[in-house]
């Protein structure tokens, strides 16, 4: 488990390397633990025996002055770890659960459509009087902007297939948003002459 804390550093004594290399490897990683949880948890080691509690006694007071000088810097005590806190690794920000709902959001906020506007847009530039978008075109539009088209896309479709004249001629009679949204003929309008857009769906 990973434990977070906020002091970014401490001094590392030569006193504590000598004391250290008196140990044997497995005493070496307890002193280390505890002197580690001390200087950047706050703890104070409860539990340690024999060597390992003579070795860390030798440094105590030396130990307890860095944390104390810490501690009156920034005003308050060094507490033990406890949960990730916001903002930590596992769901806070910049964490990688944290980065996934990110993505989530940004992926939603981009298939997004204002419908009302789409309709009013769709009317505008075709001239018609359509009053709702039927379920099978949302879902259509939806699946567009989930295969790398963008919003400004659609408006660029229903411009382009109001210059088309074979539309120009039957008076978009087959224009609709459920027919411009199709993969074929979304596909086509968007990447018909480049008319200027001067619209935006947003």
């Amino acid at each position: 488990m990973k434990k977070e804390t906020k002091r970014k550093a401490f001094k590392f004594y030569r006193s504590y390397y000598d004391v250290y290399n008196e140990l044997n490897d497995k005493d070496k990683l307890k002193f280390i633990e505890a002197l580690l949880d001390r200087q950047f948890q706050g703890v104070k080691p409860k539990k340690l025996t024999g060597m390992v509690m003579f070795a860390y006694l030798s440094q105590e007071h030396s130990i307890d002055l860095q944390v104390k000088g810490y501690e009156d810097a920034v005003g308050k005590k060094l507490t033990p770890y406890t949960d990730p806190p916001k903002g930590g690794i596992e769901g806070g920000l910049g964490g990688p659960l944290q980065q996934e709902k990110e993505k989530e959001k940004e992926k939603e906020k981009s298939i997004y459509v204002d419908y009302e506007k789409l309709l009013k847009a769709f009317n505008d530039i075709l001239g018609k009087k359509a009053r709702v978008i039927p379920d099978k075109a949302k879902k259509q539009i939806r699946d567009r902007l989930k295969e790398g088209y963008n919003k400004e896309d659609i408006i660029t479709a229903l411009i382009n297939a109001s210059k088309d004249t074979y539309h120009i001629d039957t008076n978009y009679k087959y224009v609709t948003l459920e027919f411009i949204s199709r993969p074929d003929k979304f596909e086509r309008f968007v990447n018909m002459n480049n008319y200027k857009i001067k619209r935006a769906l947003v």
